[in-house]
C-alpha cells in the first residue's frame, strides 16, 4: 500500500513540475519560431525564387497584433511602396503563418478566413477597435506601421443590426480602410484603402 501511495506521489510532483516549468514549444504545441522562421525562408526560395524585398523575411512583430492574437505568430517580407519600380526584380510583399504541419498560409487581405483563428469575437465597441486594427495592420504588411500608423482609438466603430463597421481613415475621409463584424462579432470583410503613394 505505501508503494502505491509513493507512486501517486511521484507522479503528482511531476505534474505539478511540469505545470511550474513549462516546456518551451512553438505554436499550438509544435515548432519554435526560429523553426518556423527557417520553414517560411525555404518556402519563400521555393515559391518566389529570387525574391526581393527591403524587410524581412521576419517574424512579425508588432504590439497591438500579439495582444489580439496572443496564440498565433506570423512571419513577413515587404517591399515599400515608393511610388516607382523596385529597385530589386520579383519583389514581393506578404503575410503568412507556418502551421503545425509545417505548410505556410499567406494570409489574403481579400479573404477574411484567415484572419478569423485566433479572434475572439467582438462584443463591445472598444474590442471591436482593437480587433480592427490588429487585422489592418497584418492586412497593410507593416508590422512597423511606417506609412501608417493603426491605433485602436484612431478607429471608429458603427454598431448596426448586422454588425459592426470599423473605419480607419488615411489622413482623410477620401481613403476609408474598414473592418466589419457580424453581429456574432465574427470577422466578415476587410477592405484596405490606402492613398497611392506619389
Amino acid at each position: 500500500m505505501s508503494e502505491r501511495a509513493g507512486v501517486v506521489a511521484t507522479a503528482a510532483l511531476l505534474l505539478c513540475c511540469a505545470a511550474v516549468f513549462p516546456v518551451s514549444v512553438g505554436a499550438e504545441g509544435g515548432k519554435t519560431p526560429t523553426e518556423e522562421l527557417q520553414i517560411f525562408k525555404a518556402w519563400l526560395d521555393r515559391v518566389r525564387p529570387g525574391y526581393g524585398c527591403d524587410e524581412g523575411p521576419a517574424r512579425f512583430r508588432n504590439e497591438t497584433v500579439e495582444a489580439v492574437y496572443a496564440d498565433r505568430r506570423f512571419y513577413y517580407v515587404l517591399t515599400r511602396a515608393r511610388g516607382i519600380r523596385p529597385p530589386f526584380p520579383n519583389a514581393v510583399s506578404l503575410v503568412a503563418q507556418v502551421e503545425e504541419s509545417g505548410d505556410v498560409r499567406p494570409l489574403n487581405p481579400s479573404s477574411p478566413e484567415g484572419y478569423r483563428p485566433g479572434l475572439k469575437n467582438v462584443r463591445k465597441a472598444e474590442e471591436a477597435r482593437r480587433t480592427a486594427a490588429a487585422v489592418l495592420i497584418l492586412a497593410m504588411g507593416d508590422p512597423g506601421e511606417r506609412r501608417w500608423t493603426i491605433r485602436p482609438d484612431q478607429i471608429t466603430a458603427r454598431k448596426s443590426r448586422k454588425g459592426w463597421v470599423c473605419t480607419y481613415y488615411h489622413g482623410n475621409e477620401i481613403y476609408p480602410s474598414q473592418v466589419t463584424f457580424d453581429r456574432e462579432g465574427v470577422l466578415t470583410a476587410i477592405a484596405c484603402n490606402p492613398p497611392p503613394v506619389p
